[in-house]
């Protein structure tokens, strides 16, 4: 759902969330008996009905002068209401079929029209469903707003003006260009060509959407999405800084791990963890099954109506996400697997997005998705999965488990910052050529760990990262989440029992508050706090001592260590993975993360592109020599 109209955003951002936290207890949602299969076939849209309901709505609420107090015209206006809320549950729900068929199919021509032609209805009928709310607002029934959404949602579509024909061309042309993106990333050309063909692609949406944010009353895009697109409550100075304390205080920890696991036991814990997908989900199971009664039942109707596609396919998109399913009260799973450890952690990585999703109770055109929250919801699942590791891999290759994971989670955090740097300066200067951010994501990515062969001047390879295309500034989310991940992770290690308390309370919210008062209302740390990464650090610094983690003496103000300092490790260990972990927005196509298929203790030789093959796991030793 493209709930990207910027005075509607603004207006419920205001909107005010829950005034307490309320004990993890999740409300009754229906959740409908239906599988995946049959879901199948999706088709279009039929918009008959809605559009009917709208008229009547609007014409039945012109009148309210002469109907006023009249009981029937209520029932009525309150009918209409949940019809066309339902509506637009089904919309969104084919939309997010459709991009999971668009998908697996590899961006087939039939699954891209279809999809674009629902994105482009989403568009045009949102701001429709917009313009009659604030009818039905300037009634004498809006309060029907304000008791399903909350107080001062009638107030919030007071006023409004529409989407004109000249906007709602700019997002079905940023539809197109995403999808352009896809088609020249999957293509057979040079992959120096792919990457120039995408830069280009690039500059077009960053004119693109500069323009929209200019329309909004923003000067630049990256202001634009961090307030209105996002809804953040923290600002571009306040990710700054962030980003700076991260380089010295992450990058230093994440070098040790690093030099710390050899890269022949990750590639036998490699041949060990291949898996095809219904054996890691029954990896997973016990796991969601012990951590508490309501995520045992979620996990075992996912699996009952196979709300999920986690096999190899040949024609897949190398990509990961979890959507919303609205009309049937539930969501879906997609993950192009790697055929390695990777898939565990993937998976539970989204199982944690599925768990909140399939607890959202309300309408899809209420649902708010604050990403950092989301994130918080996935990433700590994948640290708490990993007191599973010995179970599933011995103590040897469990330890190297754990350790990978722990590296992937502070690379979340170091590219998070990477590409919001390298996004907001491209936003913030959309004059530059594509050589130039070439060259500006080099430079970046140096500050933050990366070593380049002698003469190397630039790096193209930012175009895999299909975030900066479809989901731009999104990835400091990855960050910020990943550190608060890391906090209720080490309450975890000292209290497991408070720490799923804390983690059922986060997802019980639904995401309806920003980052910064979800984590202070359930008790997390603030990540903007100056002394909070320090303290972090310095209990993760503790942890890979061997030390036991003590979590409540670290809250009460104790006094950290001094700034880390960087280590010189040898130019050819310096290699980070990027690790593109996927989150929809539910209000945008479900999008995509593209992942290098160089390992995390490899040596970056230069760009490279995941290869398609018919076996994934046909590159990879049978018997490695290393395996005992």
């Amino acid at each position: 759902m493209k709930k990207r109209l910027l005075c509607l955003l603004l207006a419920l951002a205001l909107l005010p969330g829950p005034a307490a936290a309320v004990k993890w207890e999740f409300p009754a949602s229906a959740h409908l008996e239906v599988g995946y299969a049959d879901m199948l076939p999706v088709t279009g849209f039929d918009e008959t009905d809605l559009l009917s309901a709208l008229k009547e709505l609007e014409r039945v609420c012109s009148r309210h002068s002469r109907d006023r107090g009249n009981r029937e015209t209520r029932r009525r206006v309150q009918a209409l209401y949940e019809q066309i809320l339902g509506e637009m549950d089904l919309l969104a729900t084919k939309a997010n079929l459709s991009s999971i068929q668009y998908d697996a199919s590899g961006g087939a021509p039939e699954e891209a029209a279809l999809y674009l032609e629902l994105s482009a209805q989403q568009t045009r009928l949102y701001d429709r469903c917009c313009q009659a709310l604030a009818v039905l607002a300037a009634s004498p029934y809006g309060d029907i707003l304000d008791e399903d959404a909350g107080e001062g949602a009638a107030d919030s579509f007071l006023g409004y003006r529409g989407l004109t024909e000249k906007e709602a061309a700019l997002y079905e042309e940023e539809d197109r260009l995403i999808q352009t993106y896809d088609q020249i990333m999957e293509g057979s050309a040079p992959v120096e060509d792919r990457y120039r063909a995408a830069g280009e692609v690039y500059l077009q949406l960053v004119r693109l959407r500069t323009e929209l944010a200019q329309w909004a009353g923003y000067d630049d895009y990256a202001e634009y999405a961090y307030e209105a697109l996002y809804t953040r409550d923290y600002s571009l100075e306040d990710a700054a800084d962030l980003r700076e304390t991260a380089k010295g205080y992450i990058l230093p920890l994440q070098l040790r791990l690093l030099e710390e696991t050899g890269e022949g036991e990750l590639r036998a814990l490699s041949v060990r963890s291949r898996m095809d997908g219904e054996a890691v989900l029954d990896a997973i199971q016990p796991f969601a099954e012990g951590f508490d009664r309501e995520m045992g039942e979620t996990f075992r109707f996912l699996r009952i109506h196979h709300l999920y596609d986690v096999e190899y396919g040949e024609a897949k998109l190398p990509t990961g996400y979890t959507v919303a399913l609205p009309a049937y009260g539930s969501a879906f799973i997609f993950n192009s697997p790697y055929g390695d450890y990777q898939d565990l952690s993937d998976t539970v990585h989204e199982f944690g997005h599925f768990f909140e999703t399939f607890h959202a109770t309300g309408h899809d055109f209420w649902t708010d998705f604050n990403i950092d929250v989301g994130e918080i919801d996935s990433q700590a699942l994948e640290l708490m999965f990993t007191g599973e590791a010995e179970t599933l891999f011995g103590e040897r290759y469990g330890k190297v488990y754990r350790s990978a994971v722990l590296y992937n989670i502070l690379d979340s955090i170091l590219d998070g910052c990477l590409y919001d740097e390298f996004q907001t300066a491209a936003y913030q200067n959309p004059e530059m050529t594509v050589g130039d951010l070439d060259r500006l994501f080099k430079v970046l990515s140096e500050d933050y760990g990366y070593a380049y062969d002698p003469g190397v001047e630039a790096d193209p390879t930012w175009a895999e990262n299909a975030h900066n295309f479809q989901n731009p500034l999104y990835f400091i989310s990855y960050a910020t989440s990943a550190l608060s991940a890391l906090d209720l992770w080490f309450l975890y290690l000292e209290n497991p029992r408070a720490a799923k308390e804390i983690y059922l309370d986060l997802s019980a919210l639904s995401l309806s508050l920003p980052y910064r008062a979800a984590a202070e209302q359930v008790g997390l740390r603030d990540i903007f706090d100056e002394e909070a990464v320090p303290q972090l650090a310095e209990t993760l610094g503790n942890y890979l001592d061997g030390k036991d983690v003590s979590y409540s003496g670290r809250r009460d103000g104790r006094e950290t260590v001094g700034p880390l300092v960087l280590c010189a490790f040898a130019p050819a260990a310096l290699v980070f993975l990027l690790w593109l972990r996927a989150r929809p927005s539910r209000k945008q196509r479900a999008e995509a993360r593209r992942r290098e298929a160089l390992d995390p203790w490899s040596s970056r030789q230069g760009p490279e592109v995941r290869p398609r093959k018919d076996d994934p796991w046909a590159a990879q030793d049978q018997t490695p020599p290393w395996e005992l």
